[in-house]
């Protein structure tokens, strides 16, 4: 397929309809792609389920181009990209859910919207886990007293 074609056919592939967005929805950033993100997480949560090690973490997608929210992590290989929040299972590396950081104004689904970014995270992705036995592992950026104590009132 020659460039050209390549780029019309990209031109005119739409995934939500334009007429219907809303500039006040929280995630109004990924809202071209929201419907697809969507899937892709519906589908990682059902047609799996993780072993009992599962750990939360940033992953870095690689992004050339121009982005508001595009990010960079000199530790990482490719120091520009789209930052990534995944719950993965350890042994595995199998991604169970995941969210894109759009910036501090990120909206990650209302019901931890009170608490620190890295506590936020943590509670919205391993929401649907939490109390059924699982081990959390986390780095020291997502650690701190009120996020365990929080899993630890979860679990019980």
């Amino acid at each position: 397929m020659r460039e050209r074609r390549f780029r019309l056919l990209l031109k005119f592939l739409h995934f939500a309809d334009n007429n219907f967005m809303d500039n006040n929805r929280p995630d109004r950033k990924l809202y071209k792609i929201n419907p697809v993100l969507y899937h892709l997480k519906n589908k990682f949560m059902t047609i799996y389920t993780p072993e009992k090690n599962i750990s939360v973490d940033e992953s870095l997608v690689g992004w050339k181009g121009r982005l508001q929210w595009k990010q960079y992590i000199p530790s990482k290989r490719k120091r520009f990209g789209i930052k990534i929040f995944v719950l993965c299972e350890s042994s595995t590396g199998y991604v169970y859910n995941f969210m894109v950081y759009t910036g501090k104004d990120t909206n990650y689904g209302g019901t931890y919207n009170e608490e620190p970014l890295a506590s936020r995270v943590v509670l919205e992705l391993s929401d649907s886990l939490l109390g059924k036995g699982y081990c959390l592992f986390l780095d020291n950026y997502y650690t701190s007293p009120n996020l365990v104590e929080k899993l630890v009132r979860k679990k019980n």
